[in-house]
């Protein structure tokens, strides 16, 4: 019972850890006013080319100021309204897991967008990731008003009178701060500042799953085989990476003695389904030293071997580009690792290495010059021996020679007078 109440859970907190949310700053804007967004869910990429701004199912024409940064699994976008009033569709059009599964379905709200008596404000930038002093610009959107700017981990604050539709430059002082996140606070407006380290000395170890879980409908009391990638997606050498699962699984290789950033290697998983109360749940987990990274399994279980599904046993090969695998090997080239395929075809899990050209047609090569060398000094001999003009002495003692012979009855070939 207790089993039962525990894969009931899991079921139904599952959906609500992968549900894309997406959170404005106000329920509506002015035209030319700063939208602001935070938006969180477990996406493969999200860049602000996947987040569009839409009106009457169009694309907005004019060009639209606007950035997205991902901090602490958070992202924060904003943009530039377009200087039009009406009603637009803020959409993400991005890959995104949902219980397991890779999902592309467009992701909408909507956005009033209309004339208030309101002073509102067009900022710009709508966040912050400062390495010094920065600036920021904003500009009153209807009415001149009063403005106070505070920069809340410093307490430094600026006032000034704004006049309609003219911008303004605020300056601010970065002094040596932890790493945090803050905020600039512009009347009712925040704007996050985050405050980070610098990446090149930030220690990042991470290890990321592909397929990023195992998931289906299967049977009991068969063996199930998958091939699953394992990359190394921080920015430090992982050695003596160690594989285990709490489900009967047998692993290929156990342990990978070195994976060095954005490398990847491919492991080999057979699980063993045996007589299962309910459905199959578990992990494969990735440990190095105090570290550990878990791939999700859960499968249900079914009687019915026409029911049999499962869903991510063709994912390397129809959702990935091999960009996110490994390399295309050129027509000249041979890859030193193992293959897998991709939406592009066999991908190289590996480095791709020029062909070496064989040995064998080398020496081959270097023995037929010689032959042809020797056959042409022997020709050259041939001719200048034959060639060769004999003294007066050397003609005289031949033809004597063979007048001897001639005279003992011995047989020569030609005349006498032959040199």
């Amino acid at each position: 019972m207790k089993k039962k109440m525990v894969i009931l859970l899991f079921l139904i907190i599952l959906p609500i850890i992968t549900a894309i949310e997406i959170t404005f700053s106000k329920d509506s804007y002015q035209p030319k006013e700063t939208l602001q967004a935070e938006i969180t869910g477990n996406f493969i990429s999200l860049t602000s080319d996947n987040i569009f701004i839409f009106k009457d199912d169009k694309l907005h024409s004019e060009p639209v100021i606007k950035d997205l940064t991902k901090q602490n699994n958070i992202y924060y976008f904003y943009a530039i309204l377009p200087n039009e009033v009406g009603n637009f569709t803020f959409q993400i059009e991005a890959e995104y897991l949902e219980r397991g599964i890779i999902k592309n379905d467009p992701i909408k709200k909507e956005i009033d967008i209309l004339y208030k008596n309101d002073s509102d404000l067009s900022i710009n930038p709508g966040f912050l990731i400062p390495k010094e002093d920065f600036f920021i610009r904003v500009k009153s959107l209807y009415r001149n008003t009063d403005l106070t700017a505070k920069f809340e981990a410093t307490g430094e604050t600026k006032e000034l009178f704004l006049i309609e539709e003219i911008e303004e430059i605020i300056k601010f002082s970065l002094p040596e701060l932890p790493p945090m996140k803050s905020s600039l606070t512009i009347n009712d407006y925040k704007i996050p500042i985050f405050l980070i380290k610098k990446l090149d000395k930030e220690e990042i170890l991470k290890i990321e799953f592909i397929p990023y879980s195992l998931s289906g409908t299967i049977i009991e009391n068969k063996d199930y085989f998958f091939r699953v990638v394992v990359k190394n997606s921080g920015n430090k050498n992982l050695t003596n990476i160690k594989f285990s699962s709490d489900l009967n699984t047998k692993i290929f290789p156990e342990q990978i003695d070195l994976l060095e950033p954005n490398a990847i290697r491919i492991i080999n998983l057979t699980i063993k389904v045996e007589k299962v109360d309910g459905n199959l749940l578990g992990n494969i987990v990735a440990e190095f030293s105090n570290n550990s990274f878990n791939l999700p399994v859960l499968f249900e279980i079914t009687k019915n071997e026409s029911d049999v599904k499962i869903d991510d046993i063709q994912m390397i090969k129809d959702k990935f580009s091999c960009g996110e695998l490994g390399v295309i090997c050129q027509e000249t080239q041979v890859c030193t690792g193992e293959t897998t395929e991709s939406l592009e075809g066999p991908c190289c899990i590996g480095q791709c290495s020029e062909q070496k050209k064989s040995s064998y047609s080398t020496y081959i090569g270097i023995i037929l010059l010689i032959v042809l060398i020797l056959i042409i000094i022997y020709v050259i001999w041939k001719v200048r021996k034959r060639n060769k003009i004999k003294s007066p002495k050397e003609i005289l003692r031949s033809r004597s020679s063979r007048f001897e012979d001639r005279m003992k009855g011995r047989e020569i070939d030609g005349g006498l007078d032959r040199v």
